[in-house]
């Protein structure tokens, strides 16, 4: 009876672990998925907010937040309408300005289309055709070359030495970039340097990262977070697409989080209780730009890691979370079956 006693308490054991794993709460990520789920528009296409109608960019970012939320954007379907649905119809047949394409090229790789047939459109042809050898950018600026170096790095095509060569000269004295490509000092901000900082490290820059973890680690708020730019005569107070897209740069240069404060607790901060991120701890409106951009580095995922195994991903995940009415259960069942075990015993040694 013992052993009888002892095999069932360990398989009960087993049985709370596998039940713990099971049944989780609620995690920040899929929290802020089922508010994603809300936003998305008749087409499959999500809203940037700020105009009526689906936008190409604001679903690509939303296919990055779903796929790194561990789920498979073909199943957000409305009717007939997915994002990737939308995207392609989006496209028609004229290929985007470089800095979309680009970033359209991520969502498609992430979602295991193919790039180069979105739409009928080739968006890496689109990407590397637009490389200006004068500027040594693709695109506007510092943010559409990062973009692209991104892309070419997820479709497995080579990074040319003199685009990433070309992106550092646009590197200021401080170790930001700027959205437009401007040197003059103090015009750095925190989000195109932090997708400098990703498009350098899929170049294989990543020992020329160093100033710009530097200017990170300048700039960064006493809650662990970051804002636009420094300094600002617009606040200067943590928001959360620069604070996700910064933890993302740290992730791609190898950086750990722990060293700088866990600044993801900067940026759970910024999440409300629906689910949706909303943009500064001064703002109450949920923001769905602020959480497509949260949702990936939460859950531990950078753009060096789109189209590669790993996805990018880091151990990032909340605790395990165990269902407190099964773990009462079972270890009330578990209790009552060594008290027997017990008393069986002792009455087979009385009676002997």
């Amino acid at each position: 009876m013992r052993q009888l006693s002892i095999s069932l308490a360990l398989a009960l054991l087993v049985l709370i672990g596998q039940g713990g794993a099971q049944a989780q709460t609620p995690t920040p990520i899929d929290q802020a998925l089922t508010w994603l789920r809300t936003q998305q528009q008749p087409d499959g296409g999500f809203s940037n907010g700020f105009a009526p109608g689906s936008d190409p960019g604001t679903t690509a970012d939303s296919v990055l937040a779903i796929v790194a939320g561990g789920q498979d954007p073909s199943a957000w379907q409305i009717g007939d309408a997915t994002p990737l649905a939308y995207l392609e119809a989006a496209l028609g047949a004229q290929p985007p300005a470089p800095g979309l394409a680009a970033k359209l090229a991520l969502a498609a790789v992430a979602a295991g289309s193919d790039p180069t047939r979105l739409g009928g459109v080739d968006l890496i042809a689109a990407v590397e055709s637009a490389y200006e050898p004068a500027s040594g950018l693709y695109g506007s600026g510092p943010f559409d070359s990062a973009l692209a170096l991104l892309a070419l790095h997820a479709a497995a095509r080579p990074i040319p030495a003199e685009a990433a060569e070309g992106l550092l000269a646009y590197r200021l004295e401080d170790g930001s970039f700027a959205f437009s490509g401007d040197r003059t000092p103090g015009s750095g901000d925190s989000n195109t340097t932090a997708l400098a900082v990703q498009a350098l490290v899929a170049a294989g820059r990543v020992g020329d990262v160093g100033p710009s973890i530097a200017y990170f680690l300048a700039t960064q708020n006493a809650d662990g977070g970051w804002t636009y730019q420094k300094p600002s005569a617009f606040g200067e107070a943590t928001d959360a697409n620069s604070t996700a897209l910064v933890i993302q740069a740290l992730l791609a240069a190898g950086e750990d989080l722990s060293t700088w404060g866990d600044p993801r607790l900067a940026l759970l901060s910024l999440q409300a209780p629906s689910g949706a991120f909303i943009f500064n701890a001064a703002t109450s409106a949920e923001n769905l730009l602020a959480t497509v951009q949260a949702i990936p580095a939460a859950a531990g995922m950078n753009y060096t890691g789109v189209g590669t195994s790993t996805g990018g991903a880091g151990d990032l995940g909340p605790p395990v979370r165990l269902d407190t009415r099964l773990v009462a259960g079972v270890l009330g069942a578990l209790t009552l079956i060594l008290i027997g075990g017990a008393w069986v015993a002792r009455r087979s040694r009385q009676q002997a």
